[in-house]
């Protein structure tokens, strides 16, 4: 039997693998970053002034937290094609050390983010996703791309619970605190 959670744990780690095979490769310019007002109080909520003490890296974390565990890490907004969900506010937390492309000498790939050079196993296992849940216990239903000026490759430190059902290849912190390292 699949749980709600679950279901929606498998959904989010399809999003993510849909966007990495996809690569480096529509042309497209990203969506502006324009900062977006928040409409909603959960967005508003979880956006901090002061920076969480104690970040550890994505790729430490994935390798010692637990469902129920209360954590903080630093990371920067990438290790995928879309990094954040149109309609939720969910996205893509990369290791900083993750080589995106536009850490690369000449590399001109327009989706820098998406580290479509890195070896696929490094990005897997450098990343995790972030949620801001709502009062129903589900995803905010607003994107957070543009939020509070939030957008790709922007290094940022979150507090929050690692999510029930989530494991070290599977990781999903549920968001209380948000720091922008970079605006």
């Amino acid at each position: 039997m699949t749980t709600p959670l679950k279901s929606r744990i498998q959904s989010i780690t399809l999003m993510a693998g849909i966007a990495f095979l996809v690569g480096c490769g529509t042309g497209e310019k990203p969506e502006s970053a324009s900062t977006k007002p928040t409409d909603n109080p959960a967005l508003d909520a979880i956006f901090v002034d002061a920076e969480p003490a104690g970040a550890v890296a994505v790729s430490n974390l994935r390798k010692t937290a637990k469902p129920g565990d209360t954590v903080v890490v630093a990371g920067k907004i990438a290790g995928a094609m879309n990094p954040f969900t149109d309609g939720f506010a969910t996205a893509v937390l990369s290791d900083a050390t993750l080589k995106t492309c536009d850490l690369i000498p000449g590399d001109e790939c327009p989706t820098p983010w998406d580290a479509c050079c890195a070896d696929p196993e490094v990005i897997k296992a450098s990343r995790l996703t972030i949620q801001i849940l709502g009062e129903d216990s589900r995803p905010v239903s607003k994107s957070l791309k543009g939020v509070k000026g939030l957008k790709e490759l922007d290094s940022i430190v979150v507090s929050g619970v690692v999510a029930e059902g989530s494991s070290a290849g599977n990781m999903i912190v549920n968001v209380k605190g948000l720091y922008q390292a970079t605006k």
